[in-house]
């Protein structure tokens, strides 16, 4: 009895794969989603009542093996920042580091994985993530500190 409903069951997905591949295909890709959110992170004591550090979108989604960018925009009078970047994969353990980056002339960082990259100008940062797969699901925060 087992063994022909599984065949029933074989013979039925056989028969809607051959009719509507296509919705199989999209069902599936929906699978290789990554999906990503930006926060703004109050991390530093350092800042000034004017600093200010907020994501450009709340959320991103890439697909799987590609890349995606992520922007935080920026405000300070000061000129010595380092912006950084964390992400924060579970409620569990604290949001962990992935680069720092100075700005505004400066072209000091430190990147740790080379998947990450970053750019930054006298307003914003971004985070690139290459290559993505379903463990970069995740909130990413960026910061800014003015030492």
């Amino acid at each position: 009895m087992l063994l022909c409903l599984f065949l029933l069951l074989a013979h039925i997905l056989g028969e809607f794969r051959n009719r509507d591949s296509s919705l199989l295909e999209a069902a599936a890709s929906t699978h290789h989603l990554i999906h990503l959110m930006a926060s703004f992170s109050p991390f530093f004591p350092g800042l000034t009542d004017g600093d200010t550090i907020s994501p450009d979108q709340d959320q991103l989604t890439g697909t799987e093996g590609k890349s995606v960018t992520m922007k935080c925009n920026y405000q300070t009078d000061e000129s010595y920042i380092y912006l950084y970047w964390y992400k924060h994969d579970s409620d569990l353990r604290a949001p962990q580091f992935i680069l720092w980056k100075r700005a505004k002339g400066s072209t000091d960082e430190h990147i740790p994985n080379k998947r990450y990259e970053s750019r930054t100008t006298d307003t914003s940062t971004e985070l690139i993530i290459r290559e993505l797969t379903l463990a970069d699901t995740a909130l990413y925060y960026c910061a800014i500190d003015t030492q």
